[in-house]
């Protein structure tokens, strides 16, 4: 599916958002070796979100004697899954601030033990502890092959890079598992730890900005901005900026409000770059200089996110800054929208609300996290919202698409649009 496309109302976007990188220095970064993994027993990493922004800061966990804080330099959010809706695991790799190491080790594990005492009632958790390929691993496992079992919480530390790896195994239904008995779901557990370890004590060689082709075309746009999440390369920006003329991709209509919702997001979250790329979009010709001048202001004023207004273009600008970012509030922003869809009366909001829903309904069927955040965001809707997150999960968005278009020709027939 391509990023810039043409349609009456649903030229849209096909991606979705990840976290900027920190290393400026282009280094091998500590994380990078975790996102590299090759997994066994059918798992594939389905999405990778990095944290956004830079520098310290902290999560809270619950514990017996309460809440307590792990501090965060650096982390990713990763979805295994055997095929959708098949998810297997959740997980988070955090880089600990090194002089707070052994207290967030001492909570996180407090927390582990905070959730076995927890339990629902009839559940019967299981609490092991033990070294494993150069990591101290601690885990609280459910065995119960219920209706939404077995899960469980396993926690990783390498106690010499003051890296944790929390993993979720998520519950599935009975027709969405890969396996039969719980022998065989342990199996697949054991075969993603070991995989997981192995190449976190020996991953491939990192990938350079040499290793990637030049971004020149409306295509290499779309790749670059699509896989942008998945591993975030800011060393790869300047030279998107400077080919943003020659690529044409300016010259597509919609490109130009996802291009500046996307940078505003990269300047955001990169601020250590920008004197670096501010020399850069002095040196933009034009339309090209605008676009980024536009991008920059908005992120010193806080990113799109601040932004106010009701308009298709604004749907493009929140793609865009999510493409980049990964931040949900953008997903809360396009579900704004696209209640809009639903009026009868102005065309410029039902098209503003069509293009919004559709897109949301389209890339959520591709990209696993988008999807994630929209059941998030459903269960604390209120009913009409969760009404229209259940359509934009659940209908096929080729029939959405069409009576869209039905709809519209529709009212131009009964002179209601013109």
């Amino acid at each position: 599916m391509k990023l810039f496309g043409a349609g009456i109302l649903l030229a849209l976007p096909s991606l979705v958002g990840g976290q900027s990188a920190r290393n400026a220095s282009g280094g091998r970064e500590p994380l990078d070796a975790y996102l590299s993994c090759s997994y066994g027993a059918g798992l594939s990493v389905v999405s990778a979100l990095r944290m956004q922004g830079e520098g310290l800061r902290s999560r809270t966990v619950a514990t017996a004697q309460g809440e307590k804080k792990i501090s965060v330099v650096d982390g990713y959010r990763l979805m295994l899954s055997q095929g959708e809706p098949s998810y297997f695991a959740n997980m988070k790799i955090e880089k600990s601030d090194p002089r707070q190491y052994a207290s967030d080790k001492d909570a996180a594990i407090k927390n582990l033990e905070y959730a076995m005492q927890t339990a629902a009632p009839g559940i019967k958790p299981m609490w092991d502890h033990m070294p494993y390929n150069g990591f101290d691993v601690y885990a609280v496992t459910d065995t119960t092959m219920g209706v939404n079992g077995p899960n469980g919480m396993y926690l990783l530390f390498r106690d010499s890079a003051q890296v944790i790896v929390t993993i979720y195994f998520l519950g599935q239904k009975p027709e969405y598992r890969h396996f039969s008995t719980i022998e065989e779901h342990d199996a697949i557990v054991d075969k993603m730890l070991e995989d997981l370890t192995t190449c976190a004590n020996a991953p491939p060689p990192p990938a350079t900005a040499g290793n990637f082709p030049p971004v020149r075309t409306p295509d290499d746009f779309d790749k670059f901005v699509n896989k942008y999440y998945q591993q975030p390369r800011p060393e790869r920006v300047a030279g998107a900026m400077v080919n943003l003329t020659s690529s044409g991709v300016l010259q597509i209509p919609e490109a130009a409000g996802v291009i500046m919702g996307f940078f505003s997001e990269v300047f955001l979250t990169n601020p250590s770059r920008l004197p670096e790329w501010q020399l850069v979009i002095d040196k933009q010709p034009g339309f090209a200089k605008s676009v980024l001048d536009s991008a920059l202001s908005w992120s010193k004023a806080g990113g799109v996110v601040r932004l106010t207004g009701q308009s298709v273009q604004m749907s493009y600008l929140y793609w865009g800054a999510f493409f980049a970012s990964g931040n949900p509030a953008y997903v809360k922003k396009l579900v704004e929208l696209a209640s809009f869809a639903t009026e009868q009366n102005d065309l410029t909001l039902w098209t503003m609300g069509s293009q919004a829903k559709f897109s949301l309904a389209r890339n959520s069927r591709e990209h696993a996290v988008l999807r994630s955040i929209l059941e998030e965001e459903k269960r604390t809707a209120d009913k009409p919202t969760r009404d229209l997150i259940d359509q934009i999960l659940n209908r096929d968005p080729r029939r959405m698409q069409r009576e869209m278009l039905a709809f519209r020709q529709k009212q131009i027939r009964s002179g209601k649009w013109e």
